[in-house]
């Protein structure tokens, strides 16, 4: 087999538009793992959500969430993670207040926020989606629901400054009234504290602790399961997936993905609307 792992995106990917993963596509992920490949579910969502999904759809290799800042295994056991320095955190902090932005803080499957909106309102039922239609049970839904928090800390600067949290992941929204843009310029340059990308072509954004992103969590789980990046094969649909298309040997842009991404990828397969994990697994990778 060519590609021995196949890393793959969840939002925008695996998942439809109702959230759902489709029986084509899960089928053709257990044709894949039958031949000896290795799959590895590769997301911004937290530690707890990926392992909610994973158990769902039967995966039982090690999960990569927060964008690559924590790295586990299916049981839920760490084996690597990256937090980001105190003083980044409260420079993030610092920089939506000053130009007018939201943001929140993911403390390990716990969420940290200034204040209730429509962004962290659903946090939980987003964050863990019932799946019903991809085999999740309801109890057990409930139960990974039930080990998540939306926390109020207001100000968040003080929570940070008096509790120094590790923090794994920022994510940032615009508020009318503020300079997004200015914001998102300011924290580029800020390339010793952090990683910025986006899942939603750049109207959020999704901040990792400094050189920590998909493809560097890949690197090192491809090595610590003895493999080389050009034996990996990676299918993702947005911004905060291109590093992991680009290392990867075989890199396959979603038919939804922007045309940037499609542009640096080495294969494009059809929607996640169209069964298009499937239909990649099925055209580029099994022979």
């Amino acid at each position: 087999m060519e590609y021995k792992l196949l890393a793959v995106d969840l939002d925008g990917t695996l998942f439809n538009s109702q959230k759902e993963i489709d029986r084509e596509t899960v089928d053709a992920l257990h044709e894949y793992k039958s031949q000896g490949g290795k799959i590895v579910i590769c997301s911004g969502r937290s530690p707890l959500s990926t392992r909610w999904i994973a158990e769902t759809i039967r995966l039982s290799h090690p999960i990569i969430a927060y964008n690559g800042a924590v790295i586990q295994e299916a049981n839920g056991e760490i084996f690597e993670q990256t937090t980001f320095r105190q003083q980044g955190v409260l420079a993030f902090v610092q920089a939506c207040e000053e130009y007018g932005v939201y943001g929140h803080l993911y403390e390990g499957d716990h969420l940290l926020v200034p204040e209730e909106n429509d962004w962290n309102l659903s946090w939980i039922e987003n964050n863990i989606p019932s799946l019903e239609l991809s085999g999740g049970s309801k109890e057990a839904c409930q139960r990974f629901r039930s080990q998540c928090k939306v926390r109020l800390a207001h100000p968040l600067h003080d929570y940070v400054s008096a509790n120094k949290p590790d923090i794994l992941k920022f994510a940032a929204f615009p508020k009318e009234e503020g300079n997004f843009k200015e914001f998102t310029q300011h924290l580029q340059r800020l390339t010793d504290e952090f990683e910025v990308s986006s899942s939603f072509n750049f109207t959020n954004l999704e901040i990792s602790p400094a050189k920590t992103s998909k493809a560097s969590a890949l690197k090192k789980l491809a090595s610590r399961l003895g493999l080389e990046m050009n034996e990996v094969a990676a299918i993702g649909d947005n911004f905060n997936d291109l590093h992991m298309l680009t290392s990867a040997g075989l890199g396959i842009a979603m038919g939804n993905a922007p045309e940037k991404v499609k542009e640096r990828a080495d294969a494009v397969t059809d929607s996640n609307d169209q069964h298009g994990v499937a239909r990649a697994i099925r055209r580029f990778i099994v022979k």
